[in-house]
């Protein structure tokens, strides 16, 4: 069972010197900030058609740690993150062996609610989490299976406003879907950061027949809202964001 998650500050960037040659100078920088959690090399590369068709918002006011014993409050310009409870994660396997033969499987469970503070009241986000993963080993060699899934609902009072589902295998692209105001958008993780290799999701954009918006989960993080989206449906769709930001994926 893990009672809790922490992701510790990002450090600053210690930069090179020297007369390093220029593709290897961004190498290095480039490896450095994986190691080290530079918030110069961790943002997420903006897909030109998102940037231009929406507003961006970025997260201020937000720790770098998260987990249960962290305060993860944080601003999205008028809107806010407060309240936010995480569970305890839960986790459950079975092994069965066949003479040299392991099968395992195993599942983890989690979860949080949080608060999303508008300018026109309340809303209030719930998510669970789930992975699951399977193995197959003998003398050696392992072959697993992973699975991923993620689901966010924003409500209003008792009624459902906003609800996003993503699922992901063996670490692939998430994908899912996010429903508000009557309206289905395709949702897809994005991989790709500014100065470093890609390496999980940096980020998610939302789709229908054009960009509707997109969210940045590498910390602080950023919101971007369609422009063309009206302020009543741009709210709930941030608290959708809100609930992305806050999951932490399982390593």
């Amino acid at each position: 069972m893990r009672a809790f998650s922490f992701k510790p500050p990002k450090a600053p960037c210690d930069h090179p010197s020297g007369r390093t040659p220029a593709a290897f100078m961004v190498l290095v920088i480039s490896f450095i900030g994986l190691l080290s959690g530079c918030s110069t090399t961790m943002q997420m590369q903006v897909p030109k058609d998102i940037s231009d068709a929406s507003d961006v918002i970025a997260a201020t006011e937000r720790s770098m740690w998260s987990g249960a014993m962290a305060d993860e409050t944080f601003t999205l310009g008028e809107y806010k993150v407060i309240s936010v409870d995480r569970d305890w994660d839960s986790t459950s396997s079975d092994t069965v062996s066949i003479s040299k033969l392991d099968m395992k499987s195993g599942n983890t469970k989690g979860g949080y609610a949080f608060q999303f503070k508008t300018s026109t009241g309340l809303l209030n986000g719930e998510c669970s989490a789930k992975a699951s993963e399977e193995s197959l080993g003998m003398s050696g060699f392992k072959v697993e299976k992973r699975q991923f899934n993620l689901n966010c609902v924003c409500e209003e009072g008792k009624k459902e406003v906003a609800a996003v589902k993503v699922q992901a295998n063996d670490m692939d692209n998430y994908t899912g879907t996010l429903t508000t105001h009557g309206k289905s958008y395709k949702v897809v993780s994005i991989k790709e950061r500014e100065g470093a290799m890609s390496m999980g999701a940096s980020g998610y954009r939302v789709d229908g027949d054009k960009p509707v918006g997109a969210v940045e989960v590498l910390k602080p993080g950023r919101v971007w809202l369609g422009k063309h989206l009206p302020a009543s449906e741009k709210a709930v769709l941030a608290c959708s964001f809100a609930g992305l930001m806050l999951y932490l994926p399982p390593e």
